[in-house]
């Protein structure tokens, strides 16, 4: 009984069920691979889904903002305190809700890193706002000016802002207009347009912009870099989670409903003001014609008959 127990033929089966098991396992993974290529991950352009990846996880961020600010070695980002990484519950179906990651570095400075998937017509004014109220917030009640720490805001764009230019990165600061000298490195904001991202990346940060811009798993695993790792990975589980992926569809709709909206409110107002528009050159033509009647002797009551004026208009003629 022993001798067939450690007999050749006996080692042979284990040894092709083991390799079989492990041929099965590899297939298996690599189908759910496949599966979530093919599923087509949710875009991280959402804003309600860049939350989420951007702002939860510290070394996500840390990686992204360093890559954007670029500082020397003894500058660079370390640590980050997340100042609103909650996403309220109906978050998503409010139009005032934002959406964007509010951060303090640990140099003492405050970073708005924001994601825009549409240009709305007035976004000049929303950074300035944004960034007004992030400095002002900063002002607590007793404290001077002094206490005033620098405030970058970085905003990703899903659209071609500088339309002028073909560098998808853009730097904004507070500069002499004469002299270039800089007035205050208190304001700074950052535009990434994702358009005019590269397919090829040579640093850091053309991955990450990569990445966003929409990268296979393949493409992510090349870039070797641990923090768009990450990223990829909470994609992914965010992708395949019911409750992420039900928040990112309603949020969806929701803005898709209200740019619908907003896209009929202007084009009521454009046809409203041609409206008019065409009512009053006709109102002119009709006094144009009037004063060439008159001046040819046509009586009052026919001019009023041919033109539709009235004889108080045309007394004023």
């Amino acid at each position: 009984m022993l001798s067939s127990f450690w007999s050749p033929p006996f080692f042979f089966k284990i040894f092709c069920y083991s390799n079989l098991w492990q041929i099965n396992k590899r297939f298996i993974c690599l189908l759910k691979d496949v599966e979530l290529e093919n599923d087509k991950l949710l875009d991280v352009k959402n804003d309600y889904l860049f939350k989420r990846i951007f702002g939860e996880d510290e070394e996500i961020f840390i990686d992204f903002a360093n890559s954007i600010l670029n500082y020397p070695d003894e500058r660079k980002i370390i640590s980050v305190t997340f100042l609103n990484n909650e996403v309220n519950k109906d978050s998503e179906f409010d139009k005032e809700s934002r959406f964007d990651v509010i951060a303090q570095l640990n140099d003492g400075s405050f970073v708005n890193l924001e994601m825009q998937m549409r240009n709305t017509g007035e976004y000049e004014k929303r950074c300035l706002y944004y960034w007004a109220k992030l400095y002002e917030k900063q002002l607590i009640q007793g404290k001077t000016y002094k206490y005033l720490a620098p405030s970058i805001c970085i905003h990703v764009l899903n659209f071609n802002f500088f339309k002028e230019k073909e560098e998808f990165m853009t730097n904004v600061g507070l500069l002499d207009m004469k002299t270039n000298k800089v007035f205050s490195k208190d304001l700074e904001f950052i535009f990434l347009e994702v358009p005019k991202v590269p397919k090829t990346y040579y640093n850091n940060l053309e991955k990450w912009m990569v990445f966003l811009k929409g990268a296979s798993k393949k493409e992510v695993m090349q870039m070797n870099n641990s923090a768009i790792n990450k990223a990829q990975e909470t994609l992914e589980y965010l992708s395949q989670d019911p409750v992420a992926r039900a928040k990112y569809e309603a949020r969806l709709k929701y803005l898709s409903d209200y740019n619908t909206s907003m896209y009929t409110e202007r084009q009521e107002g454009i046809n409203e003001g041609m409206e008019k528009g065409i009512e009053i050159g006709e109102k002119r033509n009709s006094i144009l014609i009037a004063k060439k009647m008159r001046e040819l002797g046509a009586s009052l009551e026919f001019v009023m008959q041919a033109t539709g004026l009235t004889a108080e208009e045309l007394e004023k003629l």
